[in-house]
Order: C-alpha cells, then structure tokens, then sequence
C-alpha cells in the first residue's frame, strides 16, 4: 500500500502535467501542505512555509463589495460583466475574453477584436457554462449588475464586484480597475489626458460654455427620452461646464416626453443619439427619429432653426475615458470655430 507521502507525490505529478493557473495551482500546494502537516516528521516546518507561501507573493486581496479576494498579479484572461466596465478595462491597455454580446455589437467605436472575445450572456444573467469554458483568472463585475450571480461567479475565479454606480463614477471605476489589474500609471495618463482635453475645450470655445445650453436625447420606437445631468454624458457636459434645459438640469436622470412636449428639449444645441450598427434596434431608433423631425412641432425648436441639432455616436450613451473623450471630440468639432 503506497504511503500518504507517495499519494502526494502521485497527485502532484499528475496535476502539474495539466494546465493549471495561479488559483488551481495555489489550491493545489495549499491542499499539499496540509496533508503533509498530517504526515508528522516526514516534513519540515520550513518546507510547510515553503509550500505554503510558493504562490501567495504574486497576489493582491482587493477589497469589494462582498468581502474581500485574492487577485493574481498581471491577470490576463479577463471577464468582464458590465457595458462600462468594458470600456474601462480596454481603455487601461487589456482586451478581455469575455463580454456581453450586445457590446460586440453596439459599441463599435470600442474597435474589439470580437473573434477573440466571448459572448458570456448579459452582466445580470451571464452564461456561466461558457465562463467555466473560457477558464477566466480574473471576472470583473459591479454589485448592482452581478449581485444575484456572485456566488456562482466566486467559485469559477476570483471575482471583484465593485461597490460602484459605473454609470456617474467611471473615474473612479478606472481607478478600482486599475488597482486590481496593476495598470495605475495608466489610469493616471487617462485622467491627465482627459483634463487637457477639457482645457482645449474651454480655450477654443468662443464664448463662455456655460452661456450655451445643451440638450441630448435619445430615441426609440415609441418614445422620446432626455438625458440630464444624472447620466454619463451628463457628467462630461457638467465637467466641460455647459448649461443645459431645465427638464435635464434637474431630476432623474432620463426621462420619458411626449412628442407635443419637443419644446421641453430645446436647446441652443442639441445632440441626438444614434446607433451605428445595423441592428434591428438600430433600425427601429432610426425610425423614431424620422418620424419625430416629421412633426410640425419639429422646425419650431430653436435649436432647429439655427441649425444646431447633431447626431453623435453610442458612446454618448455610456462608458468611461473612450467615450468622454470622443464626447469632448464632438463639443470641440460642433462648439467651437477651430472644430
């Protein structure tokens, strides 16, 4: 009958000949150390702290909003379950291999290699075979999307849910991001970037940006929505210091009009959202704003009249330093004489 040190030694020449990463690895050693702490004399103290520390150096415990989790340093098969927090890990420099399949096609300005990212279902009810699939080191997520799922999610990698609102605190998201992924003179370069360019903005404005009033809708069939300062987009036109409608100035953050209330949009600006894929949604929004701009209400709008009214790209909807900065693009294309 083979000895308990000869099963050990058994067990771990047939789990190293597999693939293993640092998490499999460090159960592993963890598992081997305490069966050999039950040995007795066969080992040494100091082996058992060998074994014991073999992975752990390499590691980060990032704390979250339920608890605490041992991150493996330079993680490099990433998951990531969440619109913005897509754009903020790509935005740091790391392509994940798992996404929500709506990003592959509605966030086209991401530029993705999407042969080379997973669908893994949306942040709220993701696939969880295809996850276990994909053999993940590393699953990204937010408490309010990945709430109910976490527990699963836990016991496939380690899995980091920040305690954020991605859609107002994407700053500060990319800086959590960057904690767990070790990309923080990244983050820094984003940030400093994205204030010169709001700098640029201001400079080149011929007026004061807080004399123009700015209105950003989106449309779908059926309906007509308003975008105030409690929105992603909302947050960059605060931080460019632009003034906007009443109904958006205050509030929730979207809001639903009727079309006989367009005169609630106006603006001395307006930006509309608009899809760039050629999706059934897409085509649908398409419609909407047809048959929106055919109404006689349409040419009564100031903001018509001066023709000031601009179809702008999804990333006006939501994201983090790739969309603000295109946003800041188009302000520096539409507000400004150098544009």
């Amino acid at each position: 009958m083979p000895t308990i040190m000869q099963s050990i030694q058994t067990r771990f020449a047939n789990h190293w000949g597999q693939p293993l990463n640092r998490q499999r690895r460090f159960a592993l050693l963890m598992g081997m150390a305490a069966l050999v702490a039950a040995c007795g004399p066969d080992q040494s103290p100091q082996a058992e702290a060998d074994l014991a520390s073999a992975d752990v150096e390499t590691d980060q415990v990032i704390q979250h909003a339920f608890g605490e989790t041992a991150v493996p340093a330079n993680p490099a098969r990433i998951i990531v379950l969440g619109y913005t927090l897509v754009e903020t890990v790509v935005a740091l420099g790391v392509q994940p291999i798992g996404a929500p399949g709506i990003i592959l096609n509605e966030m086209t300005y991401l530029e993705l290699d999407q042969d080379a990212i997973a669908d893994v279902g949306t942040p709220e009810r993701p696939n969880l075979e295809r996850i276990t699939a994909l053999n993940p080191d590393l699953i990204l997520t937010t408490e309010r999307l990945g709430g109910e799922s976490y527990p699963l999610l836990s016991q496939i990698a380690p899995t980091v849910a920040f305690d954020i609102d991605e859609r107002l605190e994407w700053r500060a998201l990319t800086r959590l991001c960057a904690e767990a992924l070790g990309k923080q003179d990244v983050a820094a370069k984003l940030s400093a970037d994205y204030e010169a360019k709001l700098a640029q903005l201001k400079s080149q404005a011929p007026q004061h940006l807080e004399a123009i009033t700015a209105s950003i809708i989106f449309l779908t069939p059926g309906r007509i929505r308003t975008m105030g300062k409690a929105t992603f987009p909302g947050t960059v036109l605060a931080d460019a210091e632009l003034s906007r409608p009443p109904t958006q100035a205050e509030g929730p953050g979207l809001m639903n009009i009727s079309l006989e209330a367009l005169d609630e949009i106006d603006g001395d600006v307006m930006f509309i959202l608009t899809p760039q894929s050629e999706t059934e949604m897409a085509a649908g929004v398409r419609a909407e704003i047809d048959r929106t701009q055919a109404s006689p209400l349409w040419p009564q709008l100031q903001a018509v009249q001066t023709d000031q009214v601009y179809e702008v790209g999804p990333y006006w909807g939501l994201g983090s330093y790739i969309a603000a900065n295109l946003i800041l693009d188009d302000l520096l294309t539409y507000l400004t004489p150098a544009g």
